[in-house]
């Protein structure tokens, strides 16, 4: 069976082999551990935490692939090219919906998936890419389903009348499908922050105004497209990992934000990440993200930067959080912990944790893709469950 060994093996290669001068140690560490590890666990895991591609990608340059097991080399070349080969396919269809909408000049901003995979990542296929998700101006959501209803596209989880009327720190988005069922799937936001666990802590401070204003123009897909500048990138990526249904529980979290530093490392103003941090309330959240990225890559973070983000005093829960992390206990829904910290007082606390029990009816119908059904009442039970079954887990990590 698969010890810890296997998973602090994962964490400590990938930190060797995304470093520039990481090929001595990543060399050493496969020659004296790789025979006595289980490599099926750890292809497995290495797929489930999303940097099995990394990997492969890397050993190959590093010209490491003779140190793996027997057969090893040719299975991972194989799902490397046939990720590659999904991310080809997904730009191609990607191509044609970003000219319509810019022919419809309808404003658009790429996040995450593709873009990243193509602009910070060191080769398209590095990184698994399963959906796509683009900010819109609210106002726009009709002329965007308009626009991709003529590609065969539909909204599943709800409708553009429905969703609009989520209440503020919710669901802020529409997942649209292929009719055929063929990816990629297209996540439309109309709000940067985007979650069926009540964020109305900082939602309301965070200004997608803001980032309009300061969105860059680029190549993706070979089409015309926006994308968040560097700084509010790693302010989104820090609030996107940090929210309860991650909680940085995958190291592609932290590996997203290495390579947007290492892509922007020379030009980042750290400045401007720490005032609209602050600005969008969510300082604490950036903190407590780019101290895990530093923990878990090679990736050093200015002490000026932290400085400027240390929210001064940290919360018990952000505390807590930090401790798991750099104990390497990584699991989905600890990040409750920070989202508790951030409701002052008692009464605060209890009308978050209902919340996330109970959230409002159109939110739960979404959250279970029920566009067009009614509330009933095993959707909350199902709810009360999934919640209590993470603070089961979490207390046995805990221990």
């Amino acid at each position: 069976m698969p010890t810890c060994r296997e998973d602090r093996f994962i964490v400590d290669i990938i930190a060797e082999l995304t470093r520039p001068d990481g090929r001595a140690s990543a060399e050493r560490r496969i020659a004296e551990q790789g025979l006595s590890l289980d490599w099926q666990y750890l292809v497995r895991q290495m797929s489930a935490e999303g940097v099995l591609f990394l990997f492969f990608y890397h050993v190959k340059q590093f010209h490491l692939l003779d140190l793996l097991p027997p057969g090893l080399a040719a299975m991972l070349s194989a799902r490397y090219h046939a990720n590659l080969r999904r991310n080809l396919i997904a730009a191609a269809v990607l191509k044609p919906i970003f000219a319509a909408l810019n022919e419809r000049r309808v404003p658009f901003i790429l996040l995450k998936g593709l873009a990243l995979a193509e602009l910070v990542y060191p080769g398209l296929g590095t990184r698994g890419v399963s959906d796509t998700d683009i900010l819109v101006h609210r106002g726009d959501l009709r002329r965007v389903e308009s626009c991709l209803r003529a590609f065969a596209y539909s909204p599943r989880d709800s409708s553009v009348e429905r969703a609009l009327d989520n209440p503020a720190g919710y669901l802020a988005s529409l997942d649209f499908w292929k009719e055929d069922g063929s990816l990629p799937n297209l996540h439309v936001h109309w709000h940067p922050v985007n979650t069926s666990v009540p964020a109305y802590m900082f939602a309301g401070s965070f200004d997608p105004d803001r980032l309009w204003d300061r969105a860059l123009a680029a190549r993706v897909a070979q089409a015309n497209v926006r994308v968040l500048c560097p700084e509010h990138l790693v302010i989104y990526l820090c609030e996107h990992a940090l929210r309860i249904n991650h909680s940085f529980d995958r190291l592609i979290l932290m590996y997203d934000l290495l390579y947007v530093l290492k892509a922007h490392g020379d030009t980042l103003r750290w400045d401007v990440v720490a005032e609209d941090a602050a600005r969008f309330q969510v300082a604490n959240l950036v903190y407590l993200g780019l101290t895990v990225v530093q923990h878990y890559t090679s990736q050093a973070i200015p002490e000026s930067a932290l400085r400027a983000l240390h929210p001064g005093r940290l919360r018990l829960g952000e505390k807590l959080f930090l401790n798991l992390q750099t104990g390497n206990r990584r699991f989905r829904g600890s990040g409750i912990f920070v989202y508790l910290g951030m409701n002052e007082g008692f009464g605060e606390k209890c009308r978050f944790l209902y919340r996330t029990f109970f959230p409002p009816a159109q939110i739960l119908l979404q959250r279970r893709y029920a566009a067009q059904g009614k509330i009933r009442a095993s959707f909350y039970l199902r709810r009360i469950g999934e919640v209590v079954s993470h603070l089961f887990r979490m207390r046995r990590r805990t221990r």
